[in-house]
């Protein structure tokens, strides 16, 4: 019976408005259409600075599958959403590689999805931090599950706005980690260049500023993350009356 069942999606980018444009949401919208029907809508920058991208799925089943104890619902939810959804996600990841491909090839610098929103509903909504290629978890799915069984078992507590993996000051920490890395390893391999390279480094720069006769105001760069392993093990539960906790996966205990 449930091989006949199958939700419904709408994709939702939620967009920097300094990377909002009527050509992106044009591309968007032509490069998931056969995906799923895709809104698109700007927000103001995150932190004033850095450019956050969100894409959400809204999933839609018109029938109870969330509640584990429902004999009915844990059926349907067993027979159909770990399936749709690793299909899903595989989708998706390469739509987001096909049109970053095509972006490459006119010139243009990919575009980022920084989060994952999966909306399941009146009953959760999970947010996972995508790769730095905008790709999905490869144990997405299982992650999905895991929050599931902790809900349903009350581990995480009441009232849950979001479950975010990681939580945004773990992901934070580790950024800043890898941005240090990158920074250094660029300082050693500049100290590894001859004077020689240097001077002419130096002067290719100022003939390529020569060059520029009437320099035009830059549109808005996306600036370019380095490339790290997230580390998924620390949740962070956040709760609709905005407060948040860090939730251990490992230890299955708040931190």
């Amino acid at each position: 019976m449930t091989a006949f069942i199958r939700p419904s999606l709408i994709l939702r980018m939620d967009l920097d408005e300094r990377l909002f444009n009527d050509e992106c949401v044009s591309d968007i919208k032509r490069s998931y259409s056969y995906v799923a029907p895709s809104l698109v809508q700007a927000h103001k920058p995150v932190d004033g600075q850095r450019p956050e991208n969100v894409m959400r799925f809204m999933i839609k089943l018109h029938r109870a599958y969330w509640d584990k104890s429902d004999e009915a619902a844990q059926q349907l939810w067993e027979g159909v959403m770990p399936k749709w959804l690793h299909n899903m996600f595989s989708k998706v990841s390469n739509t987001i590689t096909a049109a970053n491909s095509v972006r490459a090839e006119n010139g243009q610098p990919a575009f980022p999805y920084h989060w994952l929103e999966l909306e399941f509903g009146d009953n959760a909504l999970i947010a996972v931090k995508t790769g730095s290629d905008s790709s999905f978890p490869a144990d997405g799915v299982d992650m999905v599950e895991r929050v599931r069984d902790l809900m349903n078992a009350g581990a995480l507590g009441q009232d849950i706005a979001c479950v975010r993996i990681p939580s945004r000051a773990s992901y934070e920490a580790q950024l800043a980690a890898a941005e240090q890395a990158q920074a250094e390893a660029a300082v050693a391999a500049e100290q590894g260049e001859s004077a020689g390279q240097k001077a002419e480094q130096a002067v290719d720069a100022a003939e390529a500023q020569a060059e520029v006769a009437d320099p035009v105001e830059p549109a808005f760069a996306i600036p370019e993350l380095p490339a790290f392993d997230v580390d998924y093990g620390t949740w962070g539960i956040e709760y609709a009356d905005g407060s948040a906790r860090e939730f251990n996966v490992a230890a299955g205990a708040f931190s």
